[in-house]
């Protein structure tokens, strides 16, 4: 009978904890006025154009667009760059660490659980023989509940985080792929301004030969000779600039695909063709596609429920704990006899009466990094349609550049083949000759630069227009980014 007055007493003073609790929860919500959320107008922040200045196609670009070089050299290095490239692993293990501040966030919304044992020996008396053993073994729970929604702000304020450090893999997958393309492209030309180079040099050699034997039969003097000469060494002097141009450009690939910098790639024969334009579409699909853009906009988000977090710590907070155990004395067995099992169950409703402006300071401080954090989101945009704009201006004049310097490169053949053939007959002067060979150098040189610049600005516009497009999965704080990414690490 004891025992069941014991247990139903215990009972009654549950049943009272448990009405204090609901009473003190429903007063505190009608006391609580929520914080409201704050918002911030992106669309009033920027003026954005309907349309790009150059007039485009309403298609986006093609979303493979490292395939649409049609280089099999380029789109294996780029596989390799980004599985292996040490800048995307890092942050890819920066994106682990967000993810896992999400979940730690998270558990704030779950009561914690903790278990305890321990024993304890004492010894007193004449002759320590009035020793006694104590034994203690309990359980402890706490939970805060989350009246006015600040941990599950902290929870999306930490999921913000993870999204915006997820499209910041993407950004950086999205550069070291341009940077890439950009260094393949430029140690093509660089292949081929060598090529150029000793094409050069034999023709100054064939030039050498005429001259000497003009030399020779008295025709010409030796100034001619020695002008060859000069013209030979002159450009035996760019090649080597240009081999070791070559081979830095070849390093610097290498690196991206975390290979030994020795500059031992094969190289294509030529540039590859430039792909067709299919179109920028417009200024929205910028907003929408390029992960720098959307990492800068959840930033905002995540700054915005910083705030919300800030102001209510203003507020108070509930607390239930609990606990519950048993001990005994001398045996350890007698710690499971539930009949001096005890327990207590406390709530506690505490608010901030002063803290010396510190809570405010952090409400302010968040303020403060919402307005950084738009700005920032200013900033990346005009950056996008500059680098839009730029690149777009680009197509229209490289092309157009293009086709001039074909023209002089073709006129300045024609003219080289005519003055080797007066030279040859007496009736034109060795300046002259070299003269021609030169321009007709230059003018090579220069087409291959451009083309390649071409190919790079393409390269610059896809990047500028978001590349392939980038959206993070729905269920991106409970997926591994590798598999997000289609990543495999080495």
């Amino acid at each position: 009978m004891q025992d069941r007055r014991e247990i139903d007493g215990r009972t009654a003073i549950m049943r009272s904890a448990l009405i204090i609790f609901a009473v003190s929860l429903s007063a505190c919500a009608s006391i609580i006025d929520p914080v409201d959320d704050t918002v911030v107008d992106l669309n009033a922040a920027i003026a954005t154009p309907a349309t790009w200045s150059e007039p485009a196609a309403d298609s986006l670009p093609e979303s493979d667009w490292i395939q649409g070089f049609g280089d099999e050299s380029l789109n294996l290095l780029v596989e390799k760059a980004r599985s292996d490239n040490p800048s995307l692993l890092r942050t890819m293990a920066q994106l682990d660490r967000a993810i896992a501040q999400r979940h730690s966030a998270r558990s704030s919304l779950f009561p914690s659980l903790s278990a305890g044992a321990s024993s304890r020996r004492s010894e007193g008396g004449v002759g320590f023989n009035n020793g006694t053993t104590s034994y203690d073994i309990g359980l402890n729970a706490s939970w805060e509940v989350d009246v006015i929604n600040r941990i599950r702000d902290q929870v999306a304020s930490a999921g913000a985080g993870v999204e915006a450090s997820a499209a910041d893999i993407a950004a950086l997958e999205l550069t070291v792929v341009s940077r890439l393309a950009s260094n393949w492209f430029d140690a093509i030309e660089a292949g081929l301004l060598v090529e150029l180079s000793a094409e050069e040099i034999r023709t100054q050699e064939r030039s050498l030969r005429l001259t000497q034997r003009r030399f020779e039969s008295g025709l010409t003097g030796s100034s001619d000779v020695r002008l060859a000469r000069s013209s030979i060494a002159g450009a035996q002097a760019l090649e080597q600039s240009r081999l070791q141009l070559r081979d830095a450009t070849l390093r610097s690939v290498q690196t991206l695909t975390r290979d030994y910098p020795d500059a031992n790639i094969a190289l294509p024969d030529d540039l590859p063709a430039l792909p067709a334009f299919a179109g920028a579409g417009t200024p929205a699909d910028v907003l929408s596609r390029r992960p720098d853009v959307i990492a800068a906009e959840r930033r905002i988000a995540q700054a915005g429920l910083d705030v919300d977090v800030a102001r209510k710590a203003l507020y108070p907070s509930l607390s239930i704990s609990g606990s519950a155990g048993d001990q005994a004395l001398n045996s350890i067995g007698d710690v499971f006899d539930l009949k001096s099992l005890a327990f207590s169950l406390t709530e506690s409703l505490t608010a901030p009466i002063f803290q010396g402006g510190r809570l405010r300071a952090q409400v302010q401080a968040q303020k403060a990094q919402l307005n950084a954090q738009v700005e920032t989101y200013v900033e990346t945009v005009l950056t996008a349609y500059l680098e839009v704009e730029n690149a777009l201006d680009a197509e229209t004049r490289l092309s157009a550049r293009e086709a001039a310097l074909r023209v002089s490169l073709e006129e300045a053949v024609k003219a080289e083949e005519r003055l080797e053939l007066r030279y040859t007959e007496g009736l034109a002067t060795i300046l002259q000759l070299l003269d021609a060979q030169s321009r007709r150098i230059n003018a090579d040189g220069q087409l291959i630069s451009a083309r390649a610049e071409r190919l790079a600005n393409r390269v610059r516009l896809h990047v500028a227009l978001g590349g392939s497009g980038y959206a993070a999965p729905a269920d991106l704080e409970d997926r591994n980014p590798v598999e997000i990414f289609g990543i495999e690490l080495p």
